[in-house]
C-alpha cells in the first residue's frame, strides 16, 4: 500500500469501513509514513471542526420535514445513527438539498462529496496545509484538460469579480475533482469542478457555522462551492458563477 492509496481510503478508515485485511496495510504503511501519519491527524482535526461547525449552527429543515410529512405519515419514520464524520456529512446534505418541482424527485448531494469538500477547504484555505498548487497557466491547462474541463468555463467564473489564483487535482467522494481557488481583496473561494457523469449535484446553498456552501450542475459542469465569507456571499457567487458559464 502507498501514500495515494492511504489517500483514496482515509475516508473509510476514519469511518471504520476497512475490512480487517486492509486496515491491517493501511496501519503499517502509515505507522512508517510520518508524512501520511501527519495527514491522517490533520484529517482528524478537520473532521472534529466539521462535527463543530455543524452543531454550532442547526440547520433550518422546516421545510424539509413537512413535506417528508406530508409523504410518509402512514409510516412509521426509523431514524438511523451515522458515526463520527459521516454524520455531520449527512447533515449538510440534507441542508444542501433543494425542493424538488412536483414532478421531480428529490435529489440529495453525496453526503462524502460535502465532507470531503468541507474538510478540503479547512485543510488548504484555512489551516494552509502545505499542498502542491499550479498557478501557472499552461499548468493548469494541462490540469484541466487531465479532468475534461474546457479553460474557457474555467476562466468564465472570472465573470464573478473573482480571479482564479492556483488550481489541483483532489479527491471528494472518492473520485477525482478539480479544486480551483478564486480570491478578491483577501477573500477565497474553493470550486470543486468536475465533468457531470451519471449523477449531477443539485442547485443548492447552505452555511454551516462560519462555512458557506454551494452547488449547481450546468451543462456538462458540476461544482461545489465552499467558502467562509459573510453568510450570503457564497450563494451570491455560485448563482454568478452559473450564470457566467451560460
Amino acid at each position: 500500500m502507498n501514500c495515494g492509496d492511504i489517500n483514496e481510503l482515509a475516508p473509510l478508515w476514519h469511518s471504520g469501513e476497512l475490512d480487517r485485511e486492509r486496515r491491517g496495510e493501511f496501519d503499517a504503511h502509515v505507522s512508517g509514513c510520518a508524512a501520511c501519519a501527519a495527514e491522517l491527524r490533520e484529517q482528524e482535526t478537520v473532521d472534529a471542526q466539521l462535527r463543530e461547525l455543524v452543531a454550532a449552527e442547526p440547520a433550518d429543515t422546516r421545510a424539509i420535514e413537512e413535506q417528508v410529512r406530508r409523504r410518509i405519515a402512514p409510516r412509521k419514520i426509523q431514524r438511523w445513527a451515522i458515526p463520527g464524520l459521516a454524520a455531520a456529512a449527512a447533515l449538510i446534505a440534507v441542508v444542501l438539498w433543494r425542493a424538488p418541482q412536483p414532478a421531480a424527485k428529490p435529489t440529495p448531494i453525496n453526503p462524502a462529496i460535502v465532507a470531503d469538500a468541507v474538510r478540503d477547504h479547512t485543510a488548504e484555505l484555512i489551516n494552509h496545509a502545505p499542498r502542491r498548487w499550479r498557478a501557472d497557466t499552461s499548468e493548469i491547462g494541462t490540469i484541466e484538460k487531465s479532468q475534461g474541463i474546457q479553460d474557457e468555463d474555467v476562466k468564465a467564473l472570472e465573470a464573478t469579480g473573482y480571479r482564479l489564483q492556483r488550481a489541483r487535482i483532489c479527491r471528494l467522494g472518492g473520485a477525482p475533482w478539480i479544486h480551483l481557488v478564486y480570491a478578491r481583496d483577501g477573500r477565497e473561494f474553493s470550486v470543486y469542478m468536475r465533468v457531470k457523469e451519471d449523477q449531477s449535484v443539485p442547485e443548492s446553498a447552505a452555511s454551516a457555522g462560519s462555512l458557506q456552501l454551494a452547488s449547481f450542475t450546468h451543462g456538462r459542469i458540476q461544482a461545489v462551492i465552499v467558502t467562509d465569507a459573510p453568510k450570503g456571499e457564497c450563494a451570491k457567487f455560485a448563482k454568478d458563477a452559473e450564470h457566467a458559464l451560460l
